[in-house]
């Protein structure tokens, strides 16, 4: 009989203890899982606001990037300008420079005295060319019709020059 009892109250012990340990577990397992979701939704609302930042820091800094670019693009392209408006200027200054050169030349043509032979055989003959045009005084007409010349052929090619547009490019 008291092995009887002893094993009944054994058998209510370990009934009991099994309650208390399936209480204690389950209770344990809600509160865990409590803790996961808890802990989950914070990371999911965590990740979102720091995506939203994340989202305003990429925007804000996309749009500096941009505005870098543009900066230096515009540089870049005053660079190209500024080349383009100083090889212009050399052409003009080189234009300039030939039609003075050819100007002068024109007028120190003007006070051409033949002399001696330069040894091309060209300087006598000439020489004989201009003392025949002084005598029909048809020098100075020559001059003013080579200078004439040589003046529509400058604006001639001056014309030609400025009507290519877009050559070179």
């Amino acid at each position: 009989m008291i092995g009887n009892i002893f094993s009944k109250f054994f058998q209510f012990l370990i009934a009991m203890l099994k309650s208390i340990g399936s209480f204690l577990k389950d209770a344990f397992q809600s509160l865990f899982d409590m803790l996961f979701d808890l802990f989950r939704w914070l990371g999911e609302l965590l990740a979102r606001l720091f995506q939203a930042l994340i989202d305003v820091l990429v925007s804000f800094f996309m749009v500096i990037y941009e505005l870098i670019k543009g900066l230096l693009y515009l540089l870049y392209m005053i660079g190209v300008c500024a080349a383009k408006l100083f090889l212009i200027l050399w052409e003009v200054a080189k234009l300039i420079w030939a039609f003075v050169v050819g100007l002068t030349t024109t007028f120190q043509s003007i006070f051409f005295t033949p002399g001696s032979g330069s040894g091309h055989g060209y300087g006598a003959v000439m020489g004989r060319v201009a003392s025949g045009l002084n005598v029909l005084q048809m020098d100075v007409v020559a001059y003013i019709l080579l200078f004439g010349i040589w003046i529509f052929g400058a604006f001639g090619v001056i014309k030609i020059i400025g009507s290519l547009r877009g050559v070179g490019e």
